[in-house]
């Protein structure tokens, strides 16, 4: 690698700088401990962020996700990844530019196989639970998975918990009740799906539930983008293009008519 260039990586959030600014405090600073000399990352946020769990934040967010990775290759960007852990758009993102595309979701949940047998995923709220079944599914990760829990909590209550020790000790007290039910079902491995959750209870040297490892994937996520860089300059192909990946580029017909009317 030139040593007088960095590589550029783009972050993109569903996060904004007055709604999730307890968390942002802690998670920039802790990507950027993460990240290799080599490497430089711009984390962008979205406004409005994504403050509601339902369908059509989720959707509207992938639209986001789609733009910022076209908008990333244009302007010279070597790598695109969303910390957003449901991996919305990601494979509409990884069909339609030539860097390499990476989801939260994805490169977490595929290391967490490299540290156990059997993974237990926590999610921050109910509602997302059919996300993360279809995840599993969609990475073929069945066999793989104990089960899914969750939190009952909304995202004023994540905001609080990183200022507030007591509101944090009552929500850790909450996710490793629900951690060890996982871990009673099998999981030998603990997933907190999304950044929040793992910047809270994932964040300290070797997390760990009775010896089961918290995964903090946005560090997972970071070096999963410094690798895809390093291994596309080594010759390696970014994607497949053939027609039944999903993954084949799109024309310019195709791609003009989506950033003018899609």
């Amino acid at each position: 690698m030139d040593a007088t260039k960095k590589c550029r990586i783009w972050a993109q959030g569903a996060t904004d700088q007055v709604g999730h600014r307890n968390y942002l405090v802690q998670l920039l600073p802790h990507i950027k401990a993460c990240t290799d000399p080599d490497f430089e990352i711009e984390f962008k946020t979205m406004t409005p962020s994504i403050t509601t769990v339902h369908a059509l934040s989720e959707f509207r967010f992938s639209r986001e996700v789609i733009r910022g990775a076209i908008q990333a290759e244009r302007e010279g960007y070597d790598v695109f990844f969303m910390n957003h852990f449901q991996d919305v758009g990601l494979y509409e993102a990884r069909a339609v530019v030539k860097i390499p595309v990476l989801g939260l979701g994805e490169a977490t949940l595929l290391h967490a196989c490299t540290m156990g047998r059997k993974l237990g995923l926590l999610a921050i709220n109910p509602a997302f639970i059919p996300a993360h079944n279809d995840q599993i599914y969609r990475y073929g990760l069945q066999q793989r998975t104990a089960g899914i829990r969750s939190l009952v909590a909304n995202i004023s209550d994540y905001m609080e918990a990183f200022t507030s020790p007591a509101k944090k000790s009552e929500l850790q007290a909450i996710f490793e009740r629900e951690a060890r039910r996982l871990i009673d079902d099998g999981a030998d491995v603990i997933v907190p799906t999304g950044g929040i959750p793992m910047m809270l209870f994932g964040n300290e040297p070797d997390a760990n539930i009775d010896g089961a490892p918290i995964v903090n994937g946005v560090t997972v996520v970071i070096k999963a983008a410094e690798m895809a860089v390093k291994l596309k300059r080594l010759g390696l192909p970014v994607a497949s293009r053939i027609p039944q990946s999903g993954f084949a580029l799109p024309s310019t017909l195709t791609l003009e008519e989506f950033l003018h009317h899609g």
